[in-house]
């Protein structure tokens, strides 16, 4: 537990242990769900030698437009484990009110009015899914560029995770750790992948 504030007014605050180990070499696995109330994480790689690479939120995939419409979407992390097909948004790719151009595809940016709509096409049993494509239903228009791909897992489905590789992920060498709080706390979904079966990890998070 942890005590914050004076002695009148103490808020214990919960601490909660993932520490791990991996099942099966080369096989990523979860580290811990999507939750929203989580406040802080820390995770540190407890192997002898190995490097363990961390992936955290869904799959990803990036958008192209022609002519102000979205026509394809390509899947560049395809994750894993899921139960149900996640859900697509677009995010920004617009203007401002004021017909200002902004000529950013981010998510905090807005969208235009008619915006793009897309579904997932899986691959695999229940469980164990990964995104095999993304079929656009309706490309939408006036985007001024690409909008953010934005994959969010069925709010019934909290295990599916981005797929974490060798070359995907966050990197953490023997005894290096990462440490989220405050504003910037991820919740979302952790995933691991590492080399050689029993390599371990330290985890510990507050809600």
């Amino acid at each position: 537990m942890r005590h914050v504030g004076v002695a009148e007014q103490q808020i214990l605050t919960p601490t909660f242990r993932a520490d791990g180990v991996l099942a099966a070499g080369g096989t990523p696995q979860l580290v811990l769900p999507h939750a929203a109330p989580r406040s802080s994480v820390l995770i540190q790689n407890t192997s002898a030698s190995d490097t363990l690479t961390f992936e955290f939120g869904s799959a990803r995939a990036t958008a192209t437009i022609t002519n102000g419409v979205v026509t394809s979407v390509t899947v560049t992390n395809a994750g894993f484990g899921f139960t149900y097909p996640p859900i697509i948004r677009f995010l920004g790719g617009g203007k401002h009110r004021n017909g200002a151009f902004l000529g950013l595809g981010y998510p905090n940016q807005p969208s235009p009015a008619n915006f793009a709509v897309a579904h997932c096409v899986m691959t695999g049993a229940a469980g164990a899914m990964s995104v095999a494509s993304i079929k656009i239903d309706n490309g939408g228009a006036s985007y001024i560029t690409a909008p953010y791909v934005q994959i969010m897992n069925d709010p019934n489905d909290p295990i599916g995770a981005a797929l974490p590789s060798a070359t995907s992920g966050f990197q953490l060498y023997p005894g290096q750790s990462l440490y989220e709080a405050h504003s910037i706390v991820t919740t979302d979904q952790i995933s691991v992948y590492g080399a050689t079966t029993g390599d371990s990890w330290f985890c510990r998070y507050t809600t």
